[in-house]
């Protein structure tokens, strides 16, 4: 321990030196530690990346992912509004047929009530020539025995 410790201050001109170096590793080990963390990828051999490219990287993948989320929704919604459309349309037609089948009966029944009316003045003007009839024939019958007399 102690050779290996006189091995390495003696290959450097001093100990600041050393320290120097070994926080330069540490903190390069560290900053690597981090960007991985974030997702970048710093494997040194090309020299370090840009945060600049990094974060345009990172940022077009967020808008892509965005408008990924935002046709998803979209699509969703139109989905939607068809169904309700189709329920809608669907409701209307058997309103409409509703609608047609009462308005049918209604017409029905007014032609039958129609019709009935039309019988019973029919009965009622044949009542009145029936008792315009039997007046006459009254009058007749009293103006005979008048003139018999």
């Amino acid at each position: 321990n102690m050779f290996l410790r006189e091995a390495v201050v003696s290959t450097q001109s001093t100990g600041e030196d050393l320290r120097e170096v070994t926080h330069k590793r540490h903190y390069e080990m560290y900053r690597r530690g981090k960007l991985k963390q974030m997702g970048i990828a710093d494997d040194g051999a090309h020299g370090p990346v840009s945060l600049q490219e990094t974060y345009e990287q990172k940022r077009a993948e967020h808008l892509k992912d965005l408008k990924t989320i935002e046709n998803e929704m979209r699509s969703s919604y139109l989905q939607k509004v068809s169904r309700k459309d189709a329920e809608v349309k669907k409701k209307l037609n058997e309103m409409q047929v509703k609608y047609d089948g009462l308005r049918k009966a209604a017409n029905e029944e007014r032609d039958k009530l129609e019709e009935e009316k039309k019988k019973v003045n029919e009965e009622l003007a044949e009542v009145k020539r029936t008792i315009a009839e039997v007046q006459r024939l009254s009058a007749e019958q009293a103006n005979g025995k008048k003139g018999r007399k």
